[in-house]
């Protein structure tokens, strides 16, 4: 034995309550996980039925936002059970040991007393767990032998101050007034008060929380809820398995392909995989939910497979299945479940193996669910687009319109299908295939037209079939371009009547600057215009130190001014809010960049010849009030000069309407243009 000749005494550990307190109770913060922690263990003291009394939708306490103290409310949640119970000797020797291992323990084992059923508690913690949303657990329990009064009764309260004390002695827990007394019937009732600022969901969302924490293959155990707070008009409901809807052709199950271990060792896995209909709607219905011993031990929705694999987005997306397997939480073997009871410990030896048994599982759930998967988005997409009747609406050559379906089905097998509930996704890519399939039906008559001219066999036919075909594809893409402009009209014209902001309308005139200049067209987009931004915005700096900004299209920061490339003419854009007046402030900083411009263009004559009609303002605003006389002459001189030219909202959006009226009425001409050509060659 060692000895100290210093007076010290031997090595002692003290374990803090406190550390209780963040192993177990900080583990549960959510109602339902506390009230299943009390249903496995009333599962554990083989009850065969648990009525649990909670109030639905309801939220159990509120913190004040000034003072930060926890307003109470009068809420209750009962769990009441049907068990073997407890006598005043179970609760001193076992209830409240905590963090006793039960199946350890000689008198408790790891079957029940009464049904031998595989427990489900192990740690000793989950008695605490109510402590998570509530300081005041209440215990009535009546167990042991019968006798002739009844089953001897167990009453005491835990209050969570009291036992997180920084004391770590041991504490004596509060008697209740039916301590002592008898019962007709062993069972155990637990009452939780003086909650925390929780929230109890509403019913659908409290069955599945609970649905999907047990995978009980037993009919000797049953889980019923009433709403306390509404009792008479929410009748009370069973707790039931969470079905999920599955994509039938990918379902596998498991039965048959147990866990293999690298020294050849199997073990034994019960359940099915495979991938729902729809996309999760809801943290339960996610992943593959492991059970052990009946209770849920992890959730996964890959395995812990390394991402990049293929098929990755959809498999983790709609992966969905139940794994029994007991062996994770054996009796004598390693704990492989994770202090919070939330995971495995995949780095285990059992951990690798069924992480490789689940990686081999997704590849087979992949490879079966490519063509369904694929099959079922392209329902969906056709069936929200309506493509096949758009399609015979818009062309008058059936070729085309099948053409056009045949893309979107095409297309709509590689659709997202959560976006398929989006009306403007789904009108977006039916757009693109409105367009592209008359370019698509004319890319089919070449080849036919080639292989037919080659063969000397109906040429004349064929070549008026292309010709028509042509014209369709031409006549396509001006309505598209139509469209596209109507759209932007619409939207600017709404702008104008709701009070925008200017950085509203700066964005729409820099993604649309045709509205500025009608002769517009997205290949004057060019080198020049990106010099032009670059080389100013770097001379502005370094001769003013300030930053000026200058957006070519859509800009990640408000620009200070909107450019565009027409007719050889650099267009300088600046706007000002729809109704303002264009002032003597506002003169005295657009002066300053008037004069920066000139300056600039001086310094860079090779650039400035880029632009063969020089460059002009566009100030946009609707008046302009310019009281000082020297401010007010200078604005004169330049807008005599012809570098500003002002033009108001109403005037601008007038303007814009006239000169785009063209193809507004292309709009109206394509759809008649096609039915003529169409008929042409049809009487040809």
């Amino acid at each position: 034995m060692t000895t100290f000749n210093n007076g010290i005494g031997p090595y002692k550990m003290q374990i803090s309550r406190m550390t209780v307190d963040k192993l177990g109770v900080r583990l549960y913060d959510r109602v339902s996980a506390v009230v299943a922690e009390l249903i496995a263990n009333a599962y554990d003291a083989d009850a065969e039925t648990v009525m649990v009394n909670v109030p639905l939708n309801t939220l159990l306490a509120r913190r004040n936002s000034t003072t930060h103290e926890i307003e109470e409310f009068e809420h209750v949640i009962e769990v009441k059970d049907d068990g073997h119970g407890m006598t005043p000797s179970d609760v001193n020797e076992h209830f409240l040991w905590v963090g006793k291992d039960r199946r350890k323990d000689v008198k408790l084992g790891s079957r029940s007393r009464n049904k031998n059923r595989n427990v489900m508690g192990r740690k000793g913690i989950g008695k605490l767990a109510p402590f998570g949303i509530c300081k005041i657990i209440e215990v009535i329990s009546a167990g042991g032998n019968p006798t002739e009064k009844g089953y001897i009764v167990s009453h005491f309260k835990m209050d969570y101050d009291q036992i997180l004390e920084h004391s770590d002695e041991p504490i004596e827990i509060e008697r209740g007034e039916l301590d002592r007394t008898y019962m007709k019937a062993s069972g155990t009732t637990i009452r939780l008060s003086n909650f925390l600022p929780k929230r109890v969901p509403n019913r659908e969302t409290f069955h599945r929380q609970l649905a999907v924490r047990f995978g009980i293959q037993k009919q000797d155990f049953n889980i019923q809820v009433t709403d306390s707070r509404n009792p008479v008009e929410n009748k009370p409901f069973m707790i039931g398995s969470y079905d999920i809807p599955l994509m039938e052709e990918t379902r596998i199950d498991l039965v048959d392909l147990p866990v293999e271990l690298d020294d050849g060792q199997t073990l034994p896995v019960t359940g099915w995989m495979g991938l729902a209909k729809n996309a999760y709607k809801n943290e339960e219905m996610a992943g593959v939910r492991i059970y052990a011993r009946g209770k849920i031990v992890a959730t996964t929705r890959d395995f812990e497979k390394p991402a990049g694999y293929t098929g990755e987005f959809t498999l983790r997306s709609y992966l969905v299945g139940e794994v029994h397997a007991d062996w994770i939480d054996e009796d004598d073997g390693e704990d492989l479940i994770t202090t919070d009871r939330q995971d495995i410990l995949w780095e285990s030896d059992y951990g690798r193996a069924l992480r490789k048994w689940g990686s081999d599982r997704i590849k087979a759930i992949g490879a079966a669910s490519r063509q369904p998967r694929r099959d079922r988005v392209e329902m969906l997409f056709l069936k929200a687009s309506d493509l096949d009747n758009r399609a015979r609406d818009y062309f008058a050559d059936s070729e085309v319109s099948s053409m056009a379906i045949s893309l979107g089905k095409q297309i709509g097998r590689l659709a997202s299908e959560d976006e398929l509930n989006d009306g403007d996704y789904v009108e977006s890519l039916t757009t693109v295939i409105l367009t592209v399939a008359p370019h698509m039906a004319l890319i089919e008559a070449l080849k036919e037209f080639r292989s037919k001219a080659l063969g000397l066999n109906g040429g004349i036919d064929k070549l008026l079939d292309l010709f028509s075909k042509t014209r369709i594809a031409e006549m396509a893409s001006y309505a598209q371009i139509a469209s596209e402009r109507v759209e932007v009209i619409r939207r600017l014209t709404e702008l104008i009547h709701n009070d925008p902001e200017e950085s509203d309308l700066q964005s729409i005139l820099a993604d649309a600057p045709w509205l500025i200049e009608p002769t517009w067209t997205p290949i004057t987009i060019n080198q020049s215009l990106k010099q032009f931004v670059k080389g100013f915005e770097n001379y502005y700096h370094k001769k003013f130190q300030e930053e000026v900004i200058l957006a070519i299209d859509h800009h990640r920061k408000r620009p200070d001014f909107i450019l565009a490339n027409m007719s050889q003419k650099l267009h300088i854009v600046e706007i000002k809010a729809v109704g303002h007046t264009f002032k003597n402030a506002d003169w005295d900083r657009l002066h300053n960049y008037l004069m920066a411009f000139r300056d600039f263009f001086r310094t860079h004559s090779k650039l400035e010849k880029k632009f063969e009609d020089s460059w002009v303002v566009d100030l946009i605003c609707d008046s302009v009030n310019i009281t000082e006389p020297n401010r007010d002459t200078s604005y004169r001189f330049w807008k005599n000069q012809g570098k500003i030219i002002q033009i108001s909202w109403g005037d601008f959006l007038t303007r814009a309407t006239l000169a785009n009226e063209q193809f507004l009425d292309v709009q109206d001409r394509v759809r008649g243009e096609a039915d003529r050509l169409s008929d042409e060659h049809e009487g040809s």
